[in-house]
């Protein structure tokens, strides 16, 4: 089926969201692990590390991938599943880092921010067919 506008969208922003995460993830990866082994003292603990944070990036730039590919293609299904698993993975997000943000106002535009494209990604997955 062919995608409505809004999914389509808001799957090519979630292809360049990952693939820009992907090179980030690189970088990070690399160059974080290089600098905490440095501070450590430990080239292998800053590995260790560095490969550890690049698997947890490098999944969710995947997810966000996936998630881009699925929509242009229109796979409304696969859509559901992946807006609602993007929904409530950023909203846990969110509530685990509410703690750096100062005041209401803050937390509520982080929020916003932050849930904006899984909810779009999600309302556009379910203005399609039932059954793809």
């Amino acid at each position: 089926m062919k995608p409505n506008t809004l999914l389509k969208v808001v799957s090519i922003l979630y292809i360049i969201v990952a693939v820009i995460g992907l090179l980030l993830t690189i970088l990070v990866a690399v160059m974080g692990g290089a600098i905490l082994g440095s501070l450590a003292e430990s080239a292998g603990f800053g590995m260790a590390v560095g490969g550890i944070v690049g698997v947890i990036l490098a999944g969710g730039s995947a997810l966000a991938l996936a998630s881009g590919i699925l929509g242009v293609k229109g796979k409304f299904t696969a859509c559901k599943v992946l807006g609602i698993i993007m929904v409530v993975g950023t909203a846990i997000n969110v509530l685990l880092n509410l703690s750096l943000y100062d005041g209401v106002g803050t937390i509520i535009a982080i929020t916003v921010a932050y849930l904006i494209l899984p909810v779009l990604y999600t309302i556009g997955a379910f203005m399609g067919p039932a059954a793809d």
